[in-house]
């Protein structure tokens, strides 16, 4: 065991969480937990939300959980990086990165082509396609909840979004659609991510480079070394009017004005976090 897994191990015994880990060490979140999960540890719940009891979600979220442990433990030990185990599997690292993760509703074909491709024991492959199915039904099954009035519920956001001069985004899952086109004039884009994110797949860096140089656009990157507290939910505040969060299974709709507030101040504080313009792109030199 390396002097890294020793410490990583140790501190995350006596109660530290993997974020706070990420920053100590100045590693990404991705690392640590991988680090934890080739020593065997048992990764805590990331924590309930309010939301989660009408939803059943306590159970949804621990079968997402091991799903993504086993996911990442199986390949670490077939000794594949994410990109080989990508490759092989037919999908992006970054795809294989949110399935290992969570972030992402599995397809259990997918889990069953990553499962041949570990060559893991009938029993885990079993697991982890049955796994894949609960997870996708939990879901189906919070979609279902979070979007009744889902079409009136568009219509609001696609109004504020239209109207809105100045838009926020906190991408933790990629370059927002946005951005990728030449935004409309008269609106001003701010959008932050973590380094993780970026090199997590090669075809995002040149997507930063060519936003970072689009007129309206200003990107920022969170650097690894940075002891920001990144949420595990990206999301977008249209003016300090609106806020639209990215969830697993659909986004939710803020514009209670005190939490518009505090994300608002959120993402600033990110951003004093963040690097830009030249800084930003000689990261990724």
């Amino acid at each position: 065991m390396t002097h890294f897994r020793e410490f990583v191990t140790a501190e995350y015994s006596r109660g530290r969480t993997i974020r706070a880990l990420a920053a100590m060490t100045g590693r990404s979140y991705g690392t640590v937990r991988s680090a934890l999960v080739s020593e065997g540890v048992e990764l805590r719940s990331r924590g309930a939300r309010a939301a989660r009891v009408n939803l059943g979600e306590g159970d949804a979220g621990a079968r997402r959980e091991e799903l993504s442990v086993l996911l990442l433990s199986s390949r670490l030990n077939a000794g594949l990086t994410g990109r080989d185990a990508g490759a092989r599997a037919g999908m992006s690292q970054s795809k294989l990165s949110k399935l290992e993760t969570g972030r992402l509703v599995p397809k259990v074909d997918d889990v069953a082509r990553l499962a041949e491709n570990y060559a893991v024991s009938p029993e885990i492959r079993g697991r982890m396609v049955e796994l894949a199915s609960l997870v996708s039904r939990d879901a189906r099954h919070r979609r279902a909840v979070l979007h009744r009035g889902a079409a009136r519920q568009q219509v609001r956001v696609a109004r504020a979004e239209q109207s809105a001069t100045t838009v926020r985004v906190l991408g933790v899952g990629g370059l927002p659609e946005a951005v990728l086109d030449k935004p409309p004039r008269g609106k001003e884009f701010v959008v932050l991510m973590p380094e993780g994110v970026v090199r997590s797949a090669p075809d995002l860096v040149q997507q930063v480079y060519r936003v970072s140089m689009a007129e309206g656009i200003e990107v920022g990157i969170i650097p690894f070394f940075s002891k920001a507290s990144i949420p595990d939910a990206g999301y977008r505040v249209l003016d300090e009017r609106m806020v639209v969060v990215e969830l697993l299974a659909g986004n939710v709709v803020i514009t209670d004005p005190e939490d518009v507030a505090e994300h608002v101040a959120q993402f600033e504080r990110l951003r004093g976090h963040a690097v830009f313009g030249d800084r930003m792109r000689y990261l990724f030199l």
